[in-house]
C-alpha cells in the first residue's frame, strides 16, 4: 500500500529542499539538493513503492551523499538500507546515543507495531557543531536531546530540520528517560529559539513554521 505521498519544494540559499510525507505515521522526509548532490534527512519511506519513488526522485536530482537520521525511531530510519543499497557510496549518520536503535527493533520501537525494522549500521556519528556539506549548502549539527537521548537538529542558512523535537505549535513527546521533557525544552530554548527569527522550521511531522512563530505562539514554550 502506498500512503499519502506529498511533495513540496522549498528554495533555500545554494539549492532547494524537497519534502515528502511517507508511511502510516505521515513522517516527513527531506531531500536537500545542491549542485547535483543530495542528502536525505529521515528517509521515512515504508513500502517498496514509496522506497522506489524516493530513489527515483533522488536519482533525478543527482548523487546521494548522505543519509541523515535526526533520531533513531523506526519511522525515521526505515528507508536507510534501501537507499544505502541503491547509492553505495552514500553514508549513514546518526548520533552516538541513538545509534543502538538502528539494529534493535525494541529500541527503535518498530517491534511494538509488529514490524521489526533493522537498518544498516551508521558510517559515522554526529558531533555537536560539525558541518555537513552538500553542494553549496552547509548543515550544522545541533544536539537537541529530549525526544530521544540522541536527537539532533540540522541547521542550514535560513532553515533548520528539527526532527521530533520542535513542531509547528507543539513539541515532541519526551518520556523515554527521567528528565527527558525538561531536557527537550532546554534543547529548544538553548539551541533552536536562539536562531534567527526568520529561520524556517522543517519538523519530522506536520507543516512548517518559523522560529519567530514558535517563540511567540507555541503554548508549550510560553507558560
Amino acid at each position: 500500500m502506498v500512503y499519502n505521498i506529498l511533495v513540496e519544494k522549498f528554495e533555500v540559499s545554494g539549492g532547494f529542499i524537497l519534502k515528502y510525507i511517507f508511511g502510516p505515521f505521515e513522517t516527513n522526509c527531506y531531500a536537500v539538493c545542491s549542485g547535483g548532490d543530495v542528502l536525505v534527512i529521515d528517509p521515512s519511506s515504508f513500502d517498496e513503492k514509496e522506497k522506489q519513488f524516493l530513489y527515483e526522485e533522488i536519482f533525478s536530482q543527482g548523487r546521494l551523499k548522505l543519509i541523515l537520521n535526526t533520531h533513531g525511531h523506526f519511522d525515521h530510519i526505515v528507508g536507510n538500507s534501501f537507499l544505502k543499497e541503491r547509492f553505495k557510496s552514500s553514508k549513514i549518520a546518526i548520533s552516538k546515543n541513538d545509534s543502538v536503535c538502528l539494529k534493535d527493533p525494541e529500541k527503535n520501537f518498530s517491534a511494538n507495531f509488529g514490524m521489526p525494522i533493522i537498518s544498516d549500521t551508521q558510517d559515522f556519528v554526529f558531533e555537536e557543531g560539525v558541518d555537513l556539506n552538500v553542494g553549496k549548502i552547509r548543515l550544522k549539527v545541533l544536539e537537541t536531546p529530549g525526544h530521544t537521548k540522541g536527537s539532533v537538529s540540522l541547521a542550514g542558512d535560513g532553515f533548520v530540520s528539527t526532527g521530533n523535537t520542535l513542531f509547528a505549535g507543539s513539541v515532541g513527546i519526551a518520556k523515554e528517560y527521567k528528565g527527558s521533557y525538561d531536557e527537550m525544552i532546554n534543547s529548544i530554548n538553548e539551541k533552536l529559539l536562539v536562531l534567527s527569527s526568520d529561520t524556517v522550521i522543517f519538523p519530522g511531522h506536520g507543516g512548517e513554521s518559523s522560529i519567530r512563530e514558535e517563540r511567540e505562539y507555541n503554548p508549550f514554550l510560553n507558560d
